[in-house]
């Protein structure tokens, strides 16, 4: 529990690196961004109503974003799940539907799900189920 306090709480900035060695679906040589976890905010704040978005998606949006080809998948997904827990534990239910609709960067199947606790894992599969059904007011 401290390590993920440390986290929450730790200053971060977005940077572009070159990788030296391949990593992941990246190749040697590529720019490659690592954001941090307000700028992946921003970008699931963007997530339509009715859309949904992979992580994938979120890192060629934020490599674009910086100007980078690629985007790291570790700093993502770690960024990703910082992001949720803060809101999910610090910011009213409305402001989470109307303002940061996580559930639809989260596939249940995945393993950033699996590390969420159980009461923001029941969050995103009821929000996801509005969805589906048109019953989200998150625009």
């Amino acid at each position: 529990m401290a390590k993920a306090k440390e986290k929450k709480s730790k200053t971060y900035e977005a940077k572009v690196k070159i990788l030296a060695t391949p990593f992941a679906d990246m190749k040697a040589g590529q720019r490659m961004a690592i954001g941090t976890p307000e700028l992946i905010r921003k970008l699931v704040a963007k997530i339509p109503k009715g859309q949904v978005s992979t992580l994938k998606d979120l890192r060629q949006q934020l490599a674009k974003d910086l100007g980078a080809e690629v985007a790291c998948p570790v700093t993502t997904s770690m960024y990703l799940r910082i992001a949720v827990e803060e809101a999910f534990h610090s910011v009213p239910t409305e402001s989470l539907v109307k303002d940061f609709p996580f559930w639809r960067a989260i596939d249940p199947a995945s393993p950033l799900f699996k590390k969420l606790d159980a009461t923001v894992q029941d969050f995103i599969l009821k929000m996801q189920n509005q969805d589906k059904r048109g019953g989200s007011t998150a625009a």
